[in-house]
Order: C-alpha cells, then sequence, then structure tokens
C-alpha cells in the first residue's frame, strides 16, 4: 500500500468535497442550513466546499445525516469512485 499524501490539495479531498457539496445540494440545504445542522458557521461550509478546510470523520459523517445518507454507503460510493481506481485500493480489504 502506497502513502498517501496529507495534503489539503490531493484529489481524493476534491472528490470527498464534490461528494458532500452533491449530497448537500441534492437534500436541498444551503450552505447556511447546511451550518445550523453541523453547529458550525456558514463560512466554515463554504471554506470546506472550497479545500479551504479538511474534512474531519465526524463532520463527515454529520455532514450525511443531516442530509439523510447513511455515512457508510457514501463513503462506499466514494472509496469505489476514479482516485480508488488510481490508487490501487478499491474494495480491497
Amino acid at each position: 500500500m502506497r502513502g498517501m499524501d496529507t495534503s489539503l490539495y490531493h484529489v481524493d479531498y476534491d472528490e470527498i468535497r464534490a461528494l458532500l457539496r452533491e449530497l448537500r445540494r441534492r437534500s436541498g440545504l444551503t450552505q447556511e442550513q447546511m451550518a445550523v445542522a453541523l453547529g458550525v458557521g456558514q463560512s466554515y461550509v463554504s471554506k470546506l466546499e472550497r479545500g479551504e478546510n479538511f474534512v474531519d470523520v465526524l463532520l463527515y459523517a454529520r455532514w450525511c445525516q443531516a442530509c439523510g445518507a447513511k455515512p457508510g454507503v457514501a463513503l462506499d460510493k466514494l472509496l469505489a469512485g476514479p482516485a480508488a481506481k488510481r490508487s490501487g485500493t478499491s474494495r480491497r480489504m
């Protein structure tokens, strides 16, 4: 297994942010509504979606729940996506 680049700008983080933004939009929530659901400011949600903040695992789970999505299902979708195929980690356990 190769080491993961922990840069905020790594392509895997782009995909996580895109997934979270997609979930929020599909659920009909504004950034302000998501911020209230998470107990953070709207600017935090905006910065997270733009790539200026890391995605914490607990925030990820709460974000999914606020959108009515199961965190594990959303994570499976993410792990089966293009970044997993590039790194060769798709569905290996």
